[in-house]
């Protein structure tokens, strides 16, 4: 094939190469790796541009060989020539020979340049393939970067979904399970019957609040609104430990009424208090008195920072903390998940309550709120 033909040839190779590439990129021709999804040339598209570039290269070495051919053939020649002028030659012979060993070596000086130019061009192609082989894997490994951002997606989505899943049939379980406990045990005017909801499972804070199995709790002890006289404003927090209950004054001698737990005998505490300050998942910190009558609690005393909050905190999802002339009594209405110590004398001296209880007491006093502990 002439010299002219194979570039030329060389040159529709690229341009088809490129138009392939352009079309895989525009969405026309189908690819295997979306360039939108991976950010960056497709493996296909990259794949096409090293074919081609290989197929250059071999186009390229092929002329580099042709043109060493027809360097050495011309060399050939022209000490072929040389040899015959030293024989007993006509003038005549010996002139035409003269006449064609120049012009083989004016051939042989081309002959040079077109191969220093075919070796050139072929170092430029082996450069291209190179490059485009960098293009291939760095399109893989574009490709496999994306297959685990998409995989890790994927499994996150699905965790999520289970996750949704899981809390919504415990949602249906609480329901049916308070549905069909409050059809067995209330009346359709028993004031407990309306806040039963409130005591299943939820997420607060990030922190996971079980369910209360409200059937199995003395129906006293459930949050319900009910008729209380009282000499203390709207607003005011009543303890009353010994019937294990918790008023939270209304107006119109109402009260919301929450069960609680108390402190044991010889750990009472009453008095009049305020509410210094709310905390959500309050961090627990013993006394000393307490650790040295349990010196396992030691770990989480003042210099080792306390207990942190959480569903295994002893304060529960909130706490207000009581307080006597601006210094803290260390009483405090905290939640517990404990509910079977509802309605006993259990605790330290704390006036204690279901979480589910405390959280709905948190949102309703703010800091200030009188309490009153009979």
């Amino acid at each position: 094939m002439p010299p002219f033909a194979t570039a030329y040839m060389s040159r529709i190779s690229g341009l088809m190469a490129v138009l392939f590439a352009t079309l895989v990129l525009s969405g026309c021709v189908s690819s295997s790796s979306n360039t939108a999804t991976y950010g960056g040339p497709s493996v296909a598209s990259t794949t096409a541009e090293l074919r081609s570039a290989r197929r250059d290269t071999r186009q390229a070495q092929r002329d580099v060989r042709k043109a060493e051919r027809e360097q050495k053939a011309i060399e050939r020649r022209i000490a072929r020539a040389e040899r015959r002028l030293k024989r007993k030659l006509s003038k005549t012979r010996k002139d035409n020979l003269k006449k064609a060993i120049r012009a083989d070596r004016k051939a042989l000086r081309k002959a040079r340049r077109d191969v220093r130019k075919a070796r050139r061009s072929a170092a430029r192609k082996a450069r291209d393939e190179r490059k485009a082989g960098r293009k291939v894997a760095d399109a893989r490994k574009r490709v496999q970067e994306a297959e685990k951002r998409l995989a890790a997606d994927k499994k996150r989505k699905a965790e999520e979904r289970a996750k949704q899943q899981a809390q919504q049939a415990l949602a249906r379980d609480n329901s049916s399970q308070s549905s069909s406990y409050a059809a067995r045990l209330f009346g359709r005017s028993d004031p407990a019957l309306k806040n039963i909801s409130d005591y299943r499972a939820r997420v607060d804070n990030a922190f996971p609040v079980v369910a209360v199995p409200v059937e199995k709790l003395d129906k006293r002890f459930l949050r319900q609104e009910v008729a209380y006289r009282s000499r203390h404003k709207p607003g005011t927090v009543v303890v009353d430990p010994h019937s294990r209950f918790l008023y939270l004054v209304m107006s119109g001698n109402r009260a919301m009424r929450y069960g609680i737990g108390v402190g044991r005998q010889g750990f009472e505490w009453k008095g009049n208090a305020y509410i210094g300050w709310k905390q959500k998942w309050p961090k627990w910190t013993p006394p000393e008195e307490m650790i040295q009558r349990q010196p396992e609690l030691a770990k989480w005393g003042v210099d080792n920072g306390g207990m942190p909050g959480g569903p295994k905190n002893p304060l529960g999802a909130r706490a207000l903390y009581l307080f006597q002339d601006g210094k803290d009594t260390l009483y405090r209405l905290h939640g517990t998940p404990q509910w079977a110590s509802i309605g006993t004398a259990a605790s330290s001296g704390c006036i204690r309550l279901m979480n589910q209880d405390v959280i709905d007491l948190y949102n309703r006093v703010p800091n200030g709120a009188k309490v009153v502990v009979l």
